[in-house]
């Protein structure tokens, strides 16, 4: 009896401690570790420096010629000009230089074509905000202010300069080939530009960062939408002869056109990269580059105003040895250039694509 309550008890305790020897023999299930969590969020600030783009290629259109009339003797045809500068103007005022056998000439300006704008290197400016998505993968939505006018460049520049001179020396000889009714003359001619044009480029763009302990290179792509404001950008020539007949009240005259170009807003394409570098676990810094691609259009409107200065009494040059002639005066006696002054005519239309870099350096704030 004895040994059978032990052996009893023994297996009773034996039963009892079985499951606790199990449950210490299967392994417990580890806790899930807490995955790192760092800034979501980045602010930065920008500036940088983008490249000029070509003028698009286009259309120029002048005014039509203006009317035919006759000159003081009453024989002598003329027409009414509204510019020297362009178009007719120039083309009957090289016809009377080479008819009376001088050999200066005025070129043209809108012969090949019209001078166009076209954008200008300058700065850029703005801001951005971007989101962590998933691993390496950030959306940015950024606004910039591009500092890059719509301009006027060298070549541009060139032929406008050889108008503007050749304007003075067709007139200088045209008074001198005519020394028996112009005793006196002064002739000045004067290029004004003016480039003009901001953008406003709104942004969004996709960026892929690769991993470093404190500096991380990183490629972007997307689209933006860009908006042009400000004033057109213009180029002004202003001519001015005074002729003095003898024994006659001196005459002046004033030309003065006007050529100013807009651009059209476009969606710009995006592509580029840069490398972040931290300063701290909040901030950073970053260098980038970025190329830009759209469709630019580019319109140019023609303004002209002839002017003249009257006197009572007044003189007149009347230049009729040739056919058609030339008529100036500061009387009721009506001059050549006389023709109605052009308003906003439309003198190039041009659309193209364009291409833009833009090297930049922000400042970037974490959070």
């Amino acid at each position: 009896m004895p040994q059978s309550g032990t052996s009893a008890g023994l297996a009773c305790a034996i039963a009892l401690l079985l499951p606790i020897a199990a449950a210490a023999q299967t392994p417990a299930k580890p806790k899930p570790a807490k995955q790192p969590t760092g800034p979501q969020w980045e602010v930065s600030f920008n500036g940088g420096f983008a490249t000029g783009s070509a003028t698009p290629g286009g259309v120029s259109s002048i005014p039509p010629a203006g009317e035919t009339f006759t000159m003081a003797d009453g024989l002598t045809p003329t027409r009414a000009v509204s510019s020297w500068y362009f178009g007719d103007g120039a083309s009957l005022l090289n016809q009377v230089l080479q008819f009376r056998g001088v050999t200066n000439r005025l070129q043209s300006l809108h012969l090949p074509d019209w001078p166009a704008a076209s954008r200008q290197s300058g700065l850029q400016v703005g801001a951005r905000i971007a989101r962590h998505v998933k691993g390496g993968v950030w959306l940015e939505g950024g606004v910039d202010v591009g500092l890059d006018p719509l301009g006027f460049d060298n070549e541009v520049r060139d032929r406008v300069e050889n108008t503007r001179a050749d304007f003075e020396t067709a007139f200088k000889a045209l008074a001198a080939s005519a020394p028996a009714i112009i005793a006196a003359s002064t002739v000045t001619s004067t290029a004004d530009f003016n480039p003009s044009g901001r953008r406003l480029i709104v942004s969004g763009v996709i960026q892929y960062r690769g991993d470093g302990p404190k500096m991380r290179p990183y490629l972007l792509a997307g689209v933006g939408a860009a908006t042009a404001s400000g004033d057109p950008a213009t180029v002004t020539l202003t001519g001015t002869y005074r002729f003095t007949p003898p024994g006659q009240a001196a005459i002046e005259e004033t030309d003065t056109m006007r050529l100013g170009y807009e651009a059209s807003g476009s969606v710009v394409w995006i592509f580029g990269g840069g490398v972040m570098r931290d300063l701290s676990k909040s901030s950073a810094y970053r260098v980038e580059v970025r190329f830009l691609s759209s469709t630019t259009k580019l319109s140019g409107l023609l303004d002209a105003e002839p002017s003249r200065l009257t006197a009572s009494p007044g003189g007149a040059v009347v230049l009729n040895g040739t056919t058609p002639g030339l008529q100036f005066s500061s009387s009721t006696i009506r001059p050549t250039l006389s023709g109605a002054a052009i308003r906003g005519f439309d003198a190039f239309t041009g659309e193209g694509r364009a291409f833009q870099w833009v090297v930049s350096a922000a400042y970037v704030r974490r959070f």
